[in-house]
């Protein structure tokens, strides 16, 4: 039997996670226009022989002249290289700012999260688990801040397995949350 059969939404705890660390590196982000963003992402990528090698993992191959024209904003990439770029972007920057962010999360004991379970309101009464929210305290974001920078879905999977298994008997009910709330 899979998740959603009787009509439950919400997504895996592994990437509602990653959702929410996400959230907290790039809140900054999101007040940007698509073009402040392009820009910004431009001139993060173009400082550092690391933002070109993240460029080239990304598949964007542009010459000096084509980057100076899109730095100046005489011309603009099109939609598939500004989702590339957008994308090498957020790879670079987690790598980043992964060191920093493990040692905030890891400051004064852990930081804790609010897990919040699936939305039940389509399944039928008799399917329900009325499962209720938690909050958890977690001490160890090592492992889970560098699968997230690594952008390992397995090793973060385990790791939110690993968080879960200390609710008791409910843990089962968590393994699949519709969010995952974090200071």
């Amino acid at each position: 039997m899979g998740f959603g059969k009787y009509g439950a939404k919400g997504m895996h705890g592994a990437t509602a996670l990653a959702i929410a660390l996400d959230r907290r590196a790039f809140e900054g982000d999101r007040w940007k226009t698509p073009e402040e963003k392009l820009r910004r992402a431009l001139i993060y990528l173009t400082r550092s022989g690391a933002g070109y090698r993240a460029m080239e993992d990304a598949g964007i191959t542009a010459d000096a002249r084509t980057l100076s024209a899109w730095l100046s904003q005489m011309r603009n990439p099109n939609r598939d290289r500004q989702a590339r770029l957008e994308a090498a972007y957020q790879t670079l920057r987690r790598r980043n700012i992964a060191p920093a962010l493990t040692r905030q999360l890891n400051a004064n004991g852990g930081t804790r999260i609010e897990i919040y379970p699936v939305d039940e309101a389509e399944v039928d009464v008799r399917h329900q688990r009325g499962a209720p929210w938690r909050h958890k305290n977690v001490y160890r974001w090592n492992p889970i801040v560098a699968a997230w920078s690594a952008g390992d879905g397995m090793r973060l999977a385990t790791a939110w397995e690993d968080i879960i298994n200390d609710l008791d008997s409910d843990w089962r009910r968590y393994e699949y949350v519709s969010h995952i709330g974090m200071p």
